[in-house]
């Protein structure tokens, strides 16, 4: 038995044999923070007995605690749905106590469970209301709080591919808990500065940074999430050039151990899978079937449908090696279905290129062409999101660069003002009445160097927006651009090298050259309507959005694009090559857009549109 295993033999022995309540109850907190994270059923059953304890006593504070740590428990074993609802419970209990700091940290942990789930704008909606609440402790320098908004702000922002500001977060974030001494949270926020590093490319700066955390949570012994770095760093070192294979294995195989060990089957799963795409990369296919094999079943369990979307990927692609081509198409394809469900582009594009690549090799180029095609324009969709982000995270950087500018600029003339009314103030005490003259001249140019400034700001804030208008559409074209060359560029370099391999056989030389020289000619022959639609899309984007947004002003982006499509008068058909979605999700969509505006049946959607 381990030494923690006795601590918790020997609490749950005081909780017998204490008759006092409020002690029981807080030798169940004791007795939650020792299994939270490495046995959760058992850390459920704890906090269950808290609940039944403090609604006995009627004790506000302590209820809001335990649903507070239920949330948490249901968090950690992807029930994320429970987890909020006990969240929400807290948060109504610490209202009427006034308990305003554990608000803005239940805020933020619910806003962690939408980013979880890929619902970005929800997150940030519970973001943005903690930091509201922040403004008013940060008065009682609620440092603690402050370091948990940076650390959970630099999460979203890696989930938004902004990097360098996730990094800046998060190392503000990690400062913080080092100088309140808490070691977990430390390595929380130095997880997150190795992300972005990781993502920024600097893969070594990454691996120590994750060992460094390692270190902190192998001394705490919180295994969770020592086995969640394990996963990390064997991912990393299996990426590197070349492989680093011994590491890679090192660490994956310690983290299926420690998964193995404290029961979460998320984590053991997505050990197993990460494992076996190294296994695939180095052509160990029966070995890396193996581990596939067994994640699948604890991905059903616990109904993880990413996992699923990999496992099917990666069984697919071993099939393929295999050249059993039929087994490889129902896998992938399954795959594909399950990513595009969760709005996982990168996932998706891989699945249409292996797909594209099994349907060459069966011989049937149409289908092969199709899913090509398909894969082409959804990587220069992930491609021009990709530049997108950059953008937004460059301007985001200028504007708190100028920002910070000239908060340091009015702080520098607020010092020089109050020492010129300290330099007046002794005048008038040595001078007199003939100072009050001075005083009121200095106060005449006081207040015309005062109205001077407010000029200046407001003609520089005028300037400023213009050229925030020039800027964002600067950026429209040059997407627009890119995107065009791109897709021009690709696709007539996919015709050539299929020109290519169709000329090695004669028979299907006859057959298909023709049909695909004649797309070439179409696809060369469609600049110009290219350049009308490139045109009359930047143009409508411009204000067609903010008259959507003025009308209901929740409408998403993938709602206004729709909206855009429709106004271009855009088929059905249409719409769902561009979006890479059946055209039956484009009618929901409509249905759905139409009620948020507020339209009644008679009305048609395209018609109401093109009033705007």
């Amino acid at each position: 038995m381990s030494q923690e295993d006795n601590k918790i033999k020997a609490l749950e022995g005081n909780l017998i044999n204490e008759s006092d309540t409020i002690q029981k109850i807080l030798i169940l907190e004791k007795l939650w923070q020792k299994s939270a994270y490495k046995n959760e059923s058992k850390a459920i059953k704890y906090t269950n007995k808290s609940i039944e304890l403090s609604k006995a006593i009627s004790n506000k504070e302590q209820l809001a605690k335990a649903y507070e740590r239920l949330g948490i428990s249901y968090s950690n074993i992807s029930n994320l749905k429970k987890s909020n609802h006990y969240y929400s419970l807290s948060i109504i209990l610490n209202k009427e106590i006034g308990n305003i700091s554990r608000v803005g940290s239940l805020l933020i942990n619910k806003g962690i469970n939408y980013k979880d789930i890929g619902q970005l704008d929800s997150a940030f909606v519970y973001l943005e209301q903690s930091k509201e609440l922040l403004k008013e402790v940060n008065t009682k320098k609620d440092s603690a709080l402050l370091a948990k908004y940076h650390g959970i702000k630099a999460n979203f922002l890696m989930s938004k591919a902004y990097y360098t500001l996730a990094l800046e977060n998060a190392t503000k974030a990690a400062n913080l808990e080092q100088k309140l001494g808490d070691n977990l949270r430390y390595a929380d926020n130095i997880q997150v500065i190795a992300d972005a590093n990781e993502s920024l490319g600097n893969k070594n700066i990454a691996i120590n940074y994750f060992k460094e955390s390692l270190d902190i949570y192998k001394k705490e012994e919180d295994t969770y999430f020592e086995t969640d770095v394990c996963i990390k760093i064997g991912y990393l070192y299996s990426n590197m050039k070349p492989v680093e294979l011994d590491s890679a294995r090192f660490y994956y195989e310690k983290s299926i151990d420690l998964a193995t060990s404290i029961n979460i089957t998320s984590l053991k799963t997505r050990a197993l899978i990460d494992y076996a795409k190294l296994l695939i990369k180095i052509k160990s296919f029966n070995d890396a079937k193996l581990l596939l094999d067994e994640s699948i079943s604890l991905a059903i369990r616990i109904k993880d449908s990413f996992g699923l979307s990999d496992i099917y990927l990666y069984s697919g692609k071993i099939h393929l090696e295999k050249e059993q081509l039929e087994k490889a198409k129902e896998k992938i394809s399954k795959s594909l279905l399950l990513k595009q469900k969760m709005g996982l582009l990168s996932g998706s594009a891989e699945a249409l290129q292996d797909l594209s690549n099994i349907e060459f090799k069966r011989g049937k180029y149409a289908n092969a062409y199709n899913f090509q095609k398909q894969f082409k324009i959804l990587s220069d969709s992930i491609y021009n999101k990709g530049k997108a982000n950059k953008f937004n995270e460059l301007q985001i950087l200028f504007d708190t660069q100028k920002k910070e500018s000239e908060i340091a600029l009015q702080n520098e003339e607020i010092k020089t003002l109050n020492t010129q009314a300290k330099n007046n103030q002794l005048t008038k005490t040595l001078y007199g009445i003939g100072m009050f003259s001075l005083l009121a001249i200095a106060s005449l140019l006081y207040f015309g160097f005062k109205q001077r400034i407010k000029k200046n700001k407001i003609a520089r804030e005028k300037q400023e927006e213009i050229y925030k208008q020039e800027i964002a559409f600067k950026k429209k074209e040059l997407t627009s651009q890119t995107l065009h060359l791109v897709q021009k560029n690709t696709f007539i370099q996919e015709l050539k090298e299929n020109l290519e391999k169709i000329k090695k056989s004669p028979e299907l030389f006859k057959v298909e050259f023709r049909r695909l020289v004649m797309l070439l000619k179409k696809e060369s022959a469609e600049d110009k309507d290219w350049e009308i639609f490139k045109s009359y899309f930047s143009e409508v984007h411009n204000n067609f959005d903010n008259k959507l947004k003025t009308i209901y002003a929740g409408i998403s982006e993938k709602e206004i694009r729709l909206a855009s499509f429709l106004r271009m008068n855009l088929s059905t058909k249409e719409i769902a090559s561009m979006l890479n979605v059946l055209p039956d999700s484009v009618l929901k969509s409509k249905y759905r857009l139409k009620k948020k505006l507020g339209l009644d049946k008679d009305t048609d959607l395209n018609n109401y549109l093109n009033t705007l």
